[in-house]
């Protein structure tokens, strides 16, 4: 289980790159993976970072100008009411005839740069999406480690209530399948109803995850080999265009949310300064 945040509330936006190189200093790194795609080996980066143009160029400007970009204006993921999904005698399923009405409208650009994070915040969310269920008591003795200093429980009481609770998407339930079994992949659409296609996609419990585009999306899961003639065959007459990878689960490069967080800070304040 893990805890979801708005990002957009807080002025952050998550993005996924497929780069054919192994780039170094990629500013605002949450992750890098490999991805695979009939042999050739390619690169995921996924960040996060303030929605100001400054940030977005400086990631866009890292990578060759074929790389495929998708900037996550909306996020989705797999939830357990979600209407493809059934459960039958202690079991999980997926009905793909589910998803065959799926909404086409496009994703809004962010509205505004959102709530400023301070230090405390930054602590509070990274513990969070560590373990949903850290309580303030570990919080405020793991301040000292984080912030070099004991934040008391009050203060940190009146950031979780006035700050984090109101950025809060809720908690997430993730379903993973041996991997050996059922490879880890990765999809990118592109076409008028790449959007509608990714909503559909993670409303079934094999996929995990949805960045939402213009025009455009990523998703992340591990569909059963199966269910993809089904699958193809429902999505078969809409406009998108599909590239399939499978993806290597460890990471080349993680960042942890609490360090990224710190350094999306300090840079907004040299920025504004």
């Amino acid at each position: 289980m893990s805890f979801e945040v708005n990002f957009e509330k807080i002025g952050l936006l998550e993005v996924a790159t497929i780069s054919r190189k192994n780039v170094e200093g990629v500013p605002f790194l949450q992750a890098q993976r490999v991805l695979r795609m009939l042999g050739r080996k390619l690169f995921l980066y996924t960040g996060m970072l303030p929605i100001e143009d400054y940030a977005i160029e400086e990631w866009l400007s890292t990578f060759e100008e074929s790389a495929l970009t998708v900037k996550a204006l909306e996020r989705r993921w797999w939830r357990t009411d979600a209407p493809a999904t059934a459960y039958r005698e202690g079991w999980v399923y997926g009905d793909v005839d589910a998803i065959k009405t799926i909404d086409t409208s496009q994703p809004s650009l962010p509205e505004g740069k959102g709530v400023a994070l301070d230090d405390v915040d930054v602590l509070l969310i990274g513990l969070k999406m560590r373990w949903p269920f850290t309580s303030l008591r570990e919080a405020e003795r793991e301040s000292e480690k984080y912030l070099k200093v004991r934040i008391t429980h009050q203060v940190l009481s009146w950031h979780f209530r006035e700050h984090i609770q109101k950025i809060w998407a809720g908690n997430r339930v993730r379903l993973y399948a041996d991997a050996q079994q059922f490879p880890y992949r990765f999809f990118y659409l592109e076409g008028k109803a790449a959007p509608g296609v990714a909503r559909a996609l993670v409303q079934l419990p094999w996929f995990h995850t949805a960045y939402i585009d213009i025009g455009k999306a990523v998703v992340s899961g591990q569909p059963p080999c199966a269910s993809m003639p089904h699958l193809y065959r429902a999505l078969g007459d809409l406009d998108v265009d599909v590239l399939e990878f499978a993806m290597e689960l460890s990471t080349t490069k993680w960042v942890p949310h609490f360090s990224l967080l710190s350094q999306i800070v300090k840079r907004k304040e040299v920025v504004s300064g």
